[in-house]
């Protein structure tokens, strides 16, 4: 089994004082690749600096001075990317330099500051140990995987975050006065609930289509008594109709005057995550969880290019462990089968990743650090 070019494909990848990289360029140009090394070679700083290339921020840290080579002061990161979609293939270069405390991101080296046309080139899921965080974490990580999600979908959507932000903030300025009309608390409260409906209708469509999409796969892997559901939860029940949120105004302001902040909206929203009926947090053991971030990762993958068309590249930091030898062939038979490139890290030379993907006959690149 040959396996073909994909759509959105990385040919390579050079880094100047990136983490522990000082200079060095990597060619990735495969369908699948497979990155080994022992732990605190760089495997995952690779990796970090595949995904800072697209979302402008890494995964492991907020600050970006971190991501600066030791007794460096600044970094670089260039991308070369295989775009297929169209009749004559293109190649795109995107360039990202960071010094005082300025970053420059240049696509095809036309400088550019919008996050939107950076997206138009080149579009990165990445699966990592943290992503546990979606089952194990709090609320604030699984709003942000939707969110992510979204802005994957449609950029327009960190539009739609900052003006909801812009609300929140003075809706709980207002709170934090000793005195708040009915006129004022009604006005702001009616302008918090209908962007937070907006949010909502969007999160519980991408919610909908990833369960229906993981248990497509879980049915063909391991059969229909094997089955996932999502379970959307607005505070204060923010989802009702307004007359009839509006109906508890009372109480709500007591007890929001108390805490002089909003206690209902899209900031404070969460969905539970089952397991054949049972909350995957307390029952599931951990390969059943990797089992389903990983699931969800690919759904993710799948509805991006089912709704935008949108080619995506799929980045998995030593993930595969942990999955018996069944479940883990079923994953990965899973992942084959993806329109998508893979990048793989494996702390081992010859895993059984590795012999699974040769086993399958397909082509890859592996490449040792």
């Amino acid at each position: 089994m040959i396996n073909q070019m994909k759509e959105l494909q990385l040919s390579s990848i050079v880094l100047k004082q990136f983490r522990c990289f000082d200079n060095v360029s990597i060619d990735l140009d495969s369908t699948i690749v497979l990155i080994c090394g022992a732990n605190g070679t760089g495997k995952t700083s690779l990796l970090e600096a595949l995904y800072y290339a697209c979302y402008l921020r890494s995964f492991r840290t907020h600050n970006v001075r971190d991501l600066i080579g030791i007794n460096k002061e600044s970094f670089f990161i260039r991308l070369t990317v295989q775009d297929n979609t169209l009749e004559q293939p293109l190649s795109h270069t995107i360039n990202i330099g960071f010094a005082q405390n300025k970053r420059l991101v240049k696509i095809n080296d036309v400088a550019t500051v919008s996050y939107k046309d950076l997206l138009s080139y080149y579009r990165v899921v990445s699966l990592t140990e943290d992503d546990l965080s979606l089952i194990k974490g709090g609320p604030e990580d699984r709003r942000l995987f939707l969110d992510q999600s979204l802005v994957l979908h449609d950029a327009s959507f960190i539009s739609l975050m900052r003006e909801f932000r812009v609300i929140l903030e003075q809706r709980n300025s207002l709170l934090e006065q000793n005195t708040v009309t009915k006129d004022d608390y009604f006005i702001w409260t009616k302008k918090l609930w209908d962007k937070t409906q907006t949010i909502q209708e969007m999160r519980k469509k991408i919610v909908h289509d990833l369960e229906v999409e993981i248990n497509i796969i879980l049915n063909h892997c391991f059969g229909p008594d094997v089955f996932l559901s999502f379970i959307y939860a607005a505070k204060k029940k923010s989802d009702f109709p307004f007359e009839d949120f509006w109906a508890n105004h009372e109480a709500l302001l007591k007890e929001e005057l108390h805490f002089k902040r909003s206690l209902f909206g899209a900031h404070l929203d969460d969905f539970t995550i089952t397991l054949e009926g049972k909350k995957s947090r307390s029952f599931a053991s951990r390969g059943q969880q990797k089992m389903i971030v990983l699931l969800i990762k690919v759904a993710q993958i799948k509805y991006l290019m089912q709704e935008t068309a949108t080619p995506v590249i799929f980045l998995l930091d030593d993930f595969m462990t942990d999955f018996d030898q069944q479940r883990g062939a079923a994953l990965l038979s899973v992942l084959f089968d993806m329109k998508c490139q893979l990048i793989f890290t494996s702390p081992h030379h010859n895993s059984p990743l590795e012999e699974v993907i040769n086993g399958a006959g397909l082509r890859f690149k592996k490449i040792s650090i």
